[in-house]
């Protein structure tokens, strides 16, 4: 949740003049000797992502801060500061989070966890099995993380509550909770609408190379990844907190309890659940219609909305966070700001060490496993997922321009490793959301989510290095 502006707090005081003493220090330097647009990107840059990461203000009013501070120090023209608002992406994401909206308005996620969770069985090792391809299923109907998370959070204590022992509760619930977040974003990286992240790679990629990469392109792209990660996951797990393999029976009896007092299928569950998979369908098929991964979902909002289906008034669909849209279109427009500026090669240069740039981008196993830990390593200290691709992705670009590479699959895989970072709560709004309820500590994470992101880095690299050139024909 963001934080209030009504009366900030010492730390916040002492964050903000971090970030306003860092502005000043590079405007101050760097117009005189780099000139006037790139000084001010930079500064402008720098000091929005120290407020983003340390979160003095609330994320959506720091938005209005990068906006007006790119057009007043002279970084770019208006126009340019707010092209990145008549992005496609800004109204894929509005639409994902409309839809969200309205399954959240039904009993639809917590229906297909118990049910999955029974069909595997209520052993803690089926049972966490069942509640990972829970979220693998519901990646593809509701196309946001931290409301996914949100939504999940109750049936994560219920399934403790049901399947543990007075004795093993809270490993459970620790358990499940880890699984969530982890497996959140394992299962979201496949699934184009389904993180801001991916959304925001895709648009660079149309924007700065004129490539296009729809819904079942990056699902091909990435699927693999997420099969392989997600079992990966369930064992770590597993292994980080052991439980007894009781009689199943009675924990079966409770979940069937539970899933009764859910009731049959209301007429306007059954109208949503069509038309979730109805939009699944025109998404995977978009090679043969044509139709970018925005239309579908525009259809589906109309559809969820149209007068008599009853499933939300429209006033509840609109109860969606806007600070989610503020913070798409205005990364958006910084990335745009940062290519067009050079600001991007400036930081590549200082990010990347010279020696490394041939091997990044030559597409070598060494070359992706490294490069997919450096963005791990840079997430560690810009928490925010899209923050961390508005900068990491154009730098690929300056990359391939400056040892003559190209930097598509590069830039992707980039884009798509800014999702498997699971060793700080602070990394993902899901572990935010997971470390608030106070059963689960940083210590945790770290224990769990460490050996999970160094497994993931791997997978992703050996896939996009084998598996990626063999589909290369299609993109």
């Amino acid at each position: 949740m963001e934080k209030s502006l009504t009366k900030l707090s010492r730390r916040q005081m002492l964050s903000a003049a971090l970030a306003l003493a860092c502005f000043l220090a590079v405007y101050l330097l760097g117009v005189p000797s780099l000139g006037r647009e790139l000084g001010a990107t930079l500064a402008v840059v720098i000091a929005g992502v120290l407020l983003w990461v340390l979160e003095p203000f609330p994320l959506s009013y720091t938005c209005f801060l990068v906006i007006f501070g790119l057009f007043a120090t002279g970084a770019a023209p208006l126009n340019v500061v707010l092209e990145g608002f008549s992005s496609s992406a800004v109204f894929l994401v509005l639409a994902g989070l409309i839809i969200a909206q309205g399954i959240g308005n039904t009993t639809l996620g917590e229906r297909v966890a118990y049910q999955f969770v029974l069909w595997f069985g209520a052993s803690p090792r089926r049972s966490l099995a069942a509640f990972l391809i829970t979220l693998q299923c519901l990646a593809f109907l509701i196309p946001a993380t931290a409301v996914k998370a949100t939504l999940l959070l109750p049936v994560v204590f219920s399934l403790s509550e049901k399947l543990g022992s007075r004795d093993d509760r809270a490993v459970l619930t620790k358990m499940f909770l880890l699984a969530l977040v982890f497996g959140t974003h394992i299962t979201s990286l496949a699934v184009l609408p389904a993180a801001i992240g991916n959304v925001i790679t895709v648009e660079l990629l149309e924007i700065h190379l004129g490539q296009s990469v729809g819904f079942a392109g990056w699902l091909l792209l990435f699927f693999p990844v997420s099969v392989l990660v997600l079992p990966c996951c369930w064992l770590i797990l597993l292994k980080a907190y052991p439980t007894g393999e009781e009689d199943v029976a009675e924990k079966e009896r409770g979940l069937r309890e539970e899933l009764q007092k859910l009731g049959a299928l209301k007429l306007p569950e059954k109208r949503l659940l069509a038309i979730l998979l109805f939009t699944v369908a025109l998404w995977l098929t978009d090679f043969w219609h044509g139709w970018p991964p925005l239309a579908p979902a525009v259809l589906a909002v109309v559809l969820i909305a149209f007068p008599g289906m009853g499933i939300a008034s429209w006033e509840r669909l609109m109860g969606i966070s806007w600070g989610n849209i503020l913070m798409v279109g205005t990364n958006i427009s910084m990335g745009i700001v940062l290519i067009e500026t050079g600001a991007s090669g400036l930081l590549a240069g200082s990010l990347f060490p010279q020696g490394l740039m041939r091997l990044l981008l030559e597409y070598s196993l060494p070359g992706l496993l490294i490069l997919a830990g450096l963005v791990r390593f840079y997430h560690l200290f810009i928490g925010n997922v899209s923050t961390l691709n508005i900068i990491m992705v154009p730098i690929i670009f300056e990359l391939g321009a400056a040892v003559g590479f190209d930097p598509f699959f590069p830039a992707i895989l980039a884009g798509g490793a800014g999702l498997l970072g699971f060793v700080l709560p602070i990394q993902t709004m899901p572990g935010v959301i997971a470390f608030s309820t106070g059963r689960v500590k940083t210590p945790d994470f770290i224990k769990t989510g460490l050996p999970l992101t160094l497994v993931s880095i791997f997978i992703l690299a050996l896939v996009a290095r084998y598996w990626w050139p063999f589909v290369s024909a299609l993109f």
